[in-house]
């Protein structure tokens, strides 16, 4: 099989005809010498994106029983042998020129670059841009998120979004790929692999210049559970990473400010009671996931 420069990696999980419309998007690329995978969890796989063909493109899909976002990108990844892996995902609409900006971006840098983010732009909503202040995504020590990923200037970082980024392959294999601990929505996931990333001495770079629309597909994907069962997956990946990155010093105030945005959401209505018992019981699990060697 040819080796491409590079390899766009699709994880999708019920989101059949998301994810067909983002890959007909991938066909407007300026940059044709790329592979594209489609890495489907679907059951049973889904027809349309196995038998979705291309002349634009190199078009693979590929079929795992085992659902996890994690654990998608990992056997997706190793499906690849181009030296430049980007993961986007399967409900986006790429700008035309993305794939050579993330080519010209990397060519640009030295080898301490390990990953480079793009920027994200969801119409209607600031989730991907609520701090004008930064460029790219920071965690403070209790557990929130920060992020700005449609600001106009680059920067190092602490993170970037999963949705869309990029990392050299055998730097990926150097870290050991994504963790598959972050389990359910697997929040932070992408924050843990950058994370491990900067403490193997890589940088982590936000660029605007590989740019896409974001359109947070409300079912499906990650999304598929219900909110008040999601704030489990939220509780239990929050304190794993915490426990993982030796900030154990910070889990009362993270409880706490978990605590919080549960009590936060159930006065907009977004879920019930239960988020609250959701959020200790996945907190608490987190105490008896197995840390990675």
């Amino acid at each position: 099989m040819r080796k491409f420069p590079i390899s766009i990696i699709i994880p999708t999980l019920d989101r059949g005809d998301i994810t067909l419309a983002t890959l007909k998007s991938f066909e407007h690329q300026t940059f044709a010498d790329f592979e594209l995978i489609a890495l489907d969890q679907t059951t049973p796989p889904d027809q349309q994106l196995a038998a979705f063909r291309t002349d634009r493109y190199h078009y693979r899909y590929h079929h795992v029983n085992q659902k996890g976002l994690p654990n998608a990108r990992n056997v997706a990844a190793k499906l690849s042998e181009a030296p430049l892996l980007v993961f986007v995902d399967d409900d986006v609409v790429p700008e035309p020129d993305l794939v050579s900006k993330y080519v010209e971006a990397f060519q640009k840098s030295d080898d301490s670059v390990w990953v480079i983010g793009g920027r994200v732009h969801e119409e209607g909503s600031k989730i991907m841009s609520e701090r004008e202040n930064i460029s790219g995504g920071y965690i403070t020590n209790y557990g929130k998120t920060l992020k700005n990923f449609s600001a106009d200037s680059p920067s190092e970082c602490e993170w970037v979004v999963g949705c869309n980024f990029a990392v050299r392959k055998d730097r990926y294999l150097e870290v050991g790929g994504f963790d598959t601990n972050y389990i359910g929505n697997a929040m932070l996931e992408d924050s843990d692999f950058c994370y491990r990333v900067r403490s193997k001495g890589g940088r982590v770079i936000f660029s605007p210049n590989p740019q896409l629309e974001h359109l947070r597909a409300q079912s499906g994907g990650t999304r598929r559970f219900k909110v008040d069962y999601s704030m489990y997956f939220r509780g239990h990946n929050t304190a794993y990473f915490f426990r993982k990155h030796n900030k154990r010093v910070f889990l009362p105030i993270v409880f706490f400010y978990l605590n919080a945005v549960a009590l936060k959401d159930l006065f907009r209505k977004k879920h019930s009671i239960r988020a609250f018992y959701s959020t200790w019981k996945g907190f608490m699990k987190a105490f008896s996931t197995k840390l990675p060697d």
